[in-house]
C-alpha cells in the first residue's frame, strides 16, 4: 500500500481529488490510500504500524515537512518516504535541486537533522533558523494570515518593515566554543540547507548532509545599506560581495540577543526571543 498524506489547510496545495488524479497518472501500478494528515493525531502509531512493502508519499511543502520530522523519529525508519511537491515555500526542493522529479526520496534528508532549542523547547529543522528582519516578517505575515489575508508578497513586506518597524539588535554568537560579537544586525541565519525564506540563497556552500551548519550574519547595516544589499541574497552573492556579512561554520551554535527579537524556524514564527541554541 502507498499512503498519500496531504494537508487540506495548505493554501497552495492540491486538494484530495486533484492529488488522486496526479499521483495515479505518475504511477498507476500502486494502490493508494489518501489520508488527511491533520486527522493523524498519533503519527508515531501510524508510522510504526506500516507493513512490509508499504511506503508513504508526503504531499506538501516546507511547512508540512517540518511538522512531519518533529512528530516522528525517522532515524531507524524502514520504509521509503517520498515528497510530492504540493505546497508553499519549497526551499528544500531548491536545495536538493529536484524540482523535475515527481517523487523525491526523503529518507537520506530526514535523519541526523540539527536541533534548535528556544524557550526551553527543542525542535528539528530542515532548512534554517533566522532572526532579524526575516523573523519579523514571519511574525507579521502569520498575523496577516490569521486576519484572512492571502497572497502575501514577502519581499515587499520585508522592505516595508525594514523602513518602518524593524529595530536592529546586537548579538553574541558562539560557534564551537569561540565567541563573536556583532552590532546592528539586520539579518542572521543558522542554515542546514542552502535556501530559506522562499528562495533566498543564504548559505551557498552549505551541504545539508554534512555534520556542520552555516551561520551567516549581516551586521553594521543601516536601513539604506541593508536595502541596497538585500537583493544579493537571492543569488548567494552576499557572501562574497557584501563586506559586512560574516560566515561561520560549526556543529554547535549559541546566539544571545541584547533585547527580545523575532525568530523563525523553517518559516514557523516565534516572538520575543532572547537566545537560541543549535546542535548538529
Amino acid at each position: 500500500m502507498r499512503y498519500a498524506l496531504y494537508n487540506p489547510l495548505s493554501t497552495k496545495s492540491l486538494n484530495k481529488e486533484q492529488l488522486e488524479v496526479k499521483l495515479k497518472e505518475i504511477d498507476s501500478t500502486k494502490q493508494y490510500e489518501f489520508i488527511d494528515v491533520t486527522t493523524v493525531t498519533d503519527r508515531k502509531a501510524f508510522f510504526d504500524n506500516l507493513k512490509e512493502g508499504d511506503d508513504v508519499v508526503l504531499c506538501g511543502g516546507d511547512g508540512t515537512l517540518n511538522k512531519m520530522v518533529n512528530s516522528y523519529d525517522f532515524e531507524n525508519f524502514r520504509h521509503d518516504i517520498y515528497l510530492y511537491k504540493s505546497g508553499n515555500g519549497n526551499d528544500f526542493l531548491r536545495d536538493v535541486n529536484q524540482f523535475k522529479q515527481d517523487f523525491i526520496l526523503l529518507n537520506p534528508y530526514i535523519v541526523n537533522l540539527p536541533k534548535v532549542t528556544v524557550n526551553g523547547e527543542t525542535y528539528k529543522f530542515l532548512n534554517g533558523v533566522g532572526f532579524g528582519i526575516d523573523g519579523m516578517v514571519c511574525v507579521v505575515s502569520d498575523k496577516m494570515k490569521a486576519e484572512g489575508k492571502k497572497d502575501i508578497n514577502y519581499t515587499t513586506l520585508s522592505i516595508k518593515l525594514l523602513l518602518t518597524k524593524y529595530k536592529r539588535v546586537n548579538c553574541k554568537v558562539t560557534v564551537d566554543g569561540t565567541s563573536y560579537e556583532f552590532k546592528n544586525v539586520y539579518l542572521a541565519s543558522t542554515m542546514n540547507g542552502q535556501y530559506y525564506g522562499g528562495g533566498m540563497l543564504a548559505a551557498p556552500s552549505q551541504d545539508r548532509l554534512s555534520s556542520e551548519v552555516t551561520v551567516c550574519i549581516w551586521h553594521d547595516f543601516n536601513n539604506l545599506t541593508a536595502l541596497m544589499a538585500f537583493p544579493s541574497i537571492f543569488k548567494g552573492e552576499h557572501v562574497k560581495k557584501v563586506k559586512k556579512v560574516t560566515v561561520l561554520k560549526g556543529k554547535e551554535v549559541y546566539v544571545e540577543f541584547d533585547k527580545p527579537t523575532a525568530l523563525q524556524i523553517d518559516g514557523e514564527s516565534f516572538d520575543n526571543i532572547t537566545s537560541y541554541k543549535v546542535v548538529k
